[in-house]
């Protein structure tokens, strides 16, 4: 039976490294790569309580990460990137994951990612951790929903367009797409508006 967790169990982390890697690998690793180094800081930037987690006999189904407008789920810090990759290093790689960041408001939650795994495709995990998602933004004070897709991701665009999501923005990232090694163009902001008023709360509070 599939539980849906508001966090990631810490047994979980390294599944939850392996499948954003594998899942979001279109961002992650032309800026990473997909050797042991880039698993090590992944997962130890991994905020899990900033997450929501699909669980079925304690495998990983799926995650979908979220940040707050002081909280994030991948937590990436400089000092750390410069000791796996040295200083040029990571400033190269800080610089390409300044241009996918996003700076949510207040009463905003972002959702930095969503990962589903390859065995659960089709069955309704994505949407399961959007409602639990969305049932926790209602209660705890949220205005608004706002995520990025890339244009190479129509089907999870689709999904989110179902869910209530609408396009917002555009970004065209060229010519940091040919430096970086993307194979996408653009990112699409999409957000949707919370109208239900709750107590404060936020993930890992």
């Amino acid at each position: 039976m599939v539980t849906i967790h508001r966090g990631l169990p810490q047994a979980l982390v390294k599944t939850a490294t392996d499948l954003f890697l594998s899942k979001l690998g279109e961002k992650l690793v032309p800026i990473f790569g997909n050797g042991l180094k880039a698993r090590q800081f992944i997962e130890s930037g991994i905020v899990k309580e900033s997450c929501f987690s699909a669980v079925d006999d304690q495998k990983l189904l799926g995650v979908l990460a979220v940040q707050t407008d002081d909280r994030k789920f991948l937590d990436l810090r400089f000092k750390d990137l410069a000791a796996l990759f040295g200083f040029w290093g990571a400033a190269t790689r800080g610089a390409a994951l300044h241009l996918l960041e996003y700076n949510p408001g207040p009463k905003e939650i972002y959702v930095e990612g969503v990962a589903v795994a390859e065995a659960a495709q089709g069955k309704g995990i994505g949407t399961m951790l959007f409602k639990a998602f969305e049932g926790f933004a209602k209660t705890g004070g949220c205005r608004k929903l706002s995520l990025e897709v890339i244009d190479t991701n129509p089907r999870a665009q689709k999904l989110y367009e179902r869910l209530g999501f609408v396009t917002k923005k555009r970004s065209t990232l060229w010519p940091a797409n040919r430096i970086f090694g993307w194979p996408f163009k653009e990112t699409i902001l999409m957000e949707k508006i919370i109208k239900d008023k709750g107590v404060q709360n936020r993930p890992g509070a």
